[in-house]
Order: structure tokens, then sequence, then C-alpha cells
């Protein structure tokens, strides 16, 4: 599949927001891929440049994505109606080059090409729009109801809106399983075998979920680890969305006009919600003041309110393969907040939570896998 971006240099794209000569500044942020953002500020407006590539970002090499999903996207028209829009402004070819390496090996063409270009991915500059996000529990920094209920119609709006289907054949959606094994202890073991920092934060956290976790939730994501072909197979009988991928509270933007923007769609991908709820729940668990159960069903209700029913199914198996994919993804830091003996906004400790998980994910996997 071609795309626009590709045969787009990044003066070009610069030029059509007259930001050629400006200075790029560094922005931080709490991303880990390693993908590298800069400030463009001028005349008081504020942009966002990010610069990905397979040499940069392991999370570009780990889900297999040659084109830079996000930079396609990015590159095209706005998929989505209102309330939802799309918060880029363009993508171009990055004129800094990638460096060859043994880790993006993978992604090359054939006969060892050099794989795809990286990509410069411009953006208005968000920051007093985003939701602030917590990297583990124990932080003060909650969202209120009225918050919750603001992103969980945004997310269902997303899930609702035929968007995936305006998309052109071929496009490159992040696979299934790269996805739900992208933290397990087998990928981060390769990550630490890259020389990628966060392998060994990871395995910390496992070798921290060994000595918490109950033995059948062990054997359970060391089982899915290995093979995570039940899993997948289970997700396979439900109805597919378009999906975020990455829904992070600090991905979400809430405008004071009303509607709502999502930023870093690199794992964007067509699948079952049950995928995209797994990943929301554990990632947010800093913030989110409600249980796992009760955010379910408050994502539930805004669901049928944007009139996506039919993305559902079977609501049940959608509740306990999210549980599983959670624990699956995220096992390694609830493990880590245990141990630290961190209490969550729901009021329960970091070590009941992970208790409860577990129960209810060897529970899950009894039903479904």
């Amino acid at each position: 599949m071609d795309s626009a971006w590709v045969h787009r240099s990044l003066p070009y794209l610069l030029a059509d927001h007259d930001l050629i000569g400006v200075e790029e500044r560094p922005f931080p942020n709490d991303g880990w891929s390693g993908a590298v953002l800069t400030l463009l500020e001028d005349r008081g407006r504020r942009f966002v440049l990010k610069r990905t590539s397979a040499s940069r970002d392991w999370i570009v090499r780990s889900t297999r994505d040659s084109m830079i999903r996000e930079a396609v996207l990015a590159a095209g028209p706005d998929p989505f109606h209102a309330p939802l829009r799309m918060a880029h402004l363009g993508a171009a070819v990055d004129d800094a080059p990638a460096a060859r390496s043994d880790a993006n090996a993978a992604l090359a063409g054939p006969g060892g090409a050099a794989p795809a270009p990286g990509a410069a991915i411009l953006m208005p500059d968000l920051s007093r729009s985003l939701l602030h996000w917590n990297q583990g529990a124990g932080n003060a920094a909650t969202i209120d109801d009225e918050t919750l209920e603001q992103v969980l119609a945004a997310i269902a709006e997303i899930h609702a809106q035929p968007w995936s289907q305006r998309l052109p054949t071929g496009w490159p959606w992040c696979p299934d399983l790269e996805r739900i094994t992208l933290l397990t202890r087998p990928s981060a073991e390769r990550y630490a075998a890259e020389g990628v920092w966060v392998g060994g934060r990871f395995l910390e956290g496992w070798d921290a979920f060994e000595r918490a976790a109950p033995p059948a939730a062990r054997d359970l994501v060391a089982a899915l680890s290995r093979d995570a072909r039940p899993l997948l197979d289970a997700l396979g009988g439900l109805p597919r969305t378009g999906l975020h991928g990455d829904l992070k509270l600090a991905n979400v933007a809430l405008y004071a006009t009303g509607g709502a923007s999502f930023i870093d769609w690199q794992m964007t991908a067509v699948g079952p919600v049950a995928m995209e709820l797994g990943w929301f729940l554990v990632a947010n668990v800093a913030e989110l003041r409600d249980g796992p159960d009760r955010v379910l069903d408050r994502y539930r209700e805004a669901l049928r309110t944007a009139g996506g029913d039919e993305v559902v199914g079977d609501w049940e198996a959608q509740r306990d393969l999210a549980l599983i994919v959670g624990l699956l993804l995220r096992g390694w830091r609830k493990a880590l907040d245990a141990e630290a003996g961190l209490t969550l906004p729901t009021g329960a400790s970091a070590r009941d939570d992970l208790a409860w998980w577990c129960a209810a994910a060897v529970d899950a996997a009894v039903r479904r896998l």
C-alpha cells in the first residue's frame, strides 16, 4: 500500500504551516517508545514534531510497523466525524537518516534492503488539553467522574464510528499477536538483548510477579506468553472494530468547547474491544477511582449511547478477555506496585488489586480459553 507521506520531505510539511527556519526545542514527554518530540514555537503558535523510525522506536520494531502506521494515518484525511477529530496536521519523511541495526533487520525489505524511512509527524501542542497520566499506582492525580464520562464517551465513539472501514485496503494495522504480547517476559528478554532499557524494567516487574502472584496466575501468564493462540482464538470469535491501540489517559485530549482527540496511534488496530479495554484498565490504574467492573459498566453505557451495540457481541466474553489481556500486558507493573506497598485511588492496596486481577483472569481463562 502506498502512502502520501513517504514521497514528501519534511521542509514541504513545515512550509505548509509557515514553520521553515523555526528552531526545534526539546519537548518533555513521558513516552517510553524512543520516539523523539520537539517543540516549534512561532508568533504565539505552538507545534509538536514527532520523529519515529524502526531504529529509534522499539514499538515500531516489535509491532512490525514497516510503514509507520501513525504517519500513514496522519498524512490522510480525518476519518472521524464529530465529536472526534484527529490531532495530526500531516506527516513527511524524516530528514534524519535511520541507522541500520540488527534490531530493525526484521523490517528490512527483500534482499536485506533498508527498512522504510523514518517519519516526522506534525501536530498542534495539545499540552493544555491532554490529561495527566501516572505510570504506576500511588499517585494523587486521579480524574473526576465527569472527566471519566467524557473519556469513556470518546472511546465509545472510536469503537462505534465506522472510521476503519473508510481506510484503504491493505492498511497497516497493528497485528493482534504483537499487541497482546508486547510486554510479556519473552518480549522483554528480546528488548534487553537489543539494548533497549525498558526490557530490564519489564523483566524486573515479571520477577516481582513470580514472587507476588499465586501459582495459577503465574501459570496462565507463562503459558500465554509462550503461546498466545488460545487467547487469540477466543478474541477471534468476537466482533472487530477500529481501536486506538494505546489508550493511556495522557493520549486523550478533551476540549473545553466539546469533543476529543487522541494522539499516539502507532498501535492502531482492528480487533475486539476487549483488547482496548484490557489495556485501558491496567494502564490507567493510578487515575481511576472506580474498580474495573464499574469502569466497564460505564463504558458499556457510553457505547450504547454512541450506537455501538453491534461491536460488542457477547459482552461477558469481552469482559473476561479484557481481564486476561490486562494481566498479560501489565501484570509486571501490578506486581511492582504491590511490592512497593502502594494504594490505588479506589482505596484498595496494590497487593489486593494484584490478587483480584489474578483471580479474575484465571476464572475468565477457565470460561473462555
